[in-house]
């Protein structure tokens, strides 16, 4: 209940805001507490996607076992796979807590008379964020490297006034390059979720469903059986993080209409309204289990 008032409090805060104008760093810092509301809900995604991940390969190692006998280099073989992948979400872990940092760091620089310290966090921040950038951009989850062409420094509103102004005026085009390598990654990520769900769905009713009805052996407990067949096929949670994916790659259309002056009032507040529903259906999915 507190946490949906917090959320319900910040969308609140940040509509105030732009229907003023955006004329005061104080409000500019209500948009950084959005924006760690963002990396809040990546991480909630990144969590799924790693858990997802390993569920398909530990569905597909049952399922190669019942056509062979599966051994240890088997098991090895697909198990590297699973760490490949957990190292580039490690990675855009990394990125994301590095962005929420950044976001906070804004948050200073609209609020503090004295900004030198949140100027040298800053760079620190920002030279992190270049570094593992760069190793994200070789993963196998940025389809299209030419995304990354051409990114340049936005003109920032007059309206932004102070060191917040002198910071966005001087690395608003980093910041972009690195929220356009969580668009992509999060977008890629989204597809491979609902790939992987619908395989672990596949794996799960010939396990659980098919494979005990289909055996000589009666059912010991048609109930758990009913119950378990009705829970995998109206489940929907791969649809649903692949939107919620989808929806996050959104912050960087956002960010650059803060930065342009021409952010639209009802689409931040859809944004908002999207990760709250996302954050609650993973609290959800949570208590379920």
């Amino acid at each position: 209940m507190k946490k949906t008032f917090r959320k319900t409090v910040v969308v609140f805060a940040v509509i105030a805001t732009l229907t003023t104008g955006c004329r005061s760093t104080d409000e500019y810092k209500k948009f950084a507490k959005a924006g760690n509301e963002y990396a809040n809900a990546v991480d909630k995604l990144l969590d799924a996607a790693t858990d997802i991940h390993i569920d398909k390969t530990s569905e597909q190692l049952l399922k190669d076992d019942q056509i062979t006998n599966q051994t240890r280099e088997d098991y090895e073989k697909l198990t590297e796979t699973d760490e490949e992948r957990l190292e580039v979400i490690d990675n855009l872990r990394k990125h994301n807590n590095l962005l929420r940092d950044y976001f906070q760091l804004l948050n200073e620089l609209a609020s503090s008379d004295a900004p030198v310290r949140a100027e040298g966090e800053i760079n620190g921040v920002v030279d992190n964020l270049n570094n593992i950038g760069k190793e994200l951009q070789k993963s196998d989850l940025i389809k299209n490297p030419g995304l990354f062409e051409g990114i340049t420094n936005l003109v920032v509103s007059s309206q932004i006034r102070g060191a917040l102004r002198n910071e966005l005026e001087k690395r608003n085009g980093t910041i972009m390059r690195e929220l356009t390598i969580h668009t992509a990654m999060l977008k890629s990520l989204g597809d491979s979720i609902e790939q992987d769900t619908k395989l672990i769905r596949i794996a799960e009713e010939d396990r659980l469903v098919i494979r005990p009805l289909t055996q000589d052996a009666e059912i010991p407990d048609k109930e758990a059986w009913i119950e378990t067949r009705r829970e995998i096929l109206t489940r929907r949670q791969g649809k649903e993080l692949k939107d919620a994916s989808n929806t996050l790659s959104e912050f960087q259309g956002i960010f650059q209409g803060l930065i342009e002056g021409k952010l639209n009032i009802a689409r931040l507040n859809s944004f908002l309204q999207d990760v709250d529903n996302f954050l609650q259906l993973v609290e959800a999915d949570k208590n379920a289990k």
